[in-house]
């Protein structure tokens, strides 16, 4: 009998330390960033911002466990926003000419990989 208690209390600090050690490195982990830009999304297409035409679940979703950034500038074309987004500049100061950026301009994603994140960049590029 003493034994069986022993083996129990053994496992149980064995899971206490497994638990614990799991919920510290979750807590030291960075943040997971997503950055979605989309061509002609306007603010009232999501059902999280109000809409009742589109249904858009999985952006609500994350958008409910995320942060939001809903104060932004746009370009009349979509080449020179996405720039502006990557570089954190304004157009006249960001690029030498219309769909070229310098690869050694630092960007959004630079600044990611610096801060230890693996970066990806997917769909639409034209620059």
């Amino acid at each position: 009998m003493a034994h069986t208690f022993g083996s129990i209390i053994s496992v149980a600090l064995i899971l206490i330390g497994c638990i614990s050690s799991t919920v510290s490195e979750a807590a030291e982990r960075p943040p997971n960033i997503i950055l979605i830009m989309a061509d002609d999304l306007g603010y009232e297409c999501l059902s999280s911002n109000g809409s009742t035409s589109y249904q858009t679940p999985e952006l609500d979703a994350l958008a409910a466990k995320g942060m939001r950034f809903t104060q932004c500038y746009s370009q009349p074309v979509c080449t020179p926003s996405r720039v502006q987004i990557m570089t954190g500049r304004y157009n006249h100061a960001n690029y030498e000419y219309f769909g070229y950026l310098n690869p050694k301009e630092f960007t959004f994603g630079n600044l990611a990989k610096k801060a230890g994140y693996a970066t990806c960049i997917a769909g639409k590029w034209q620059l």
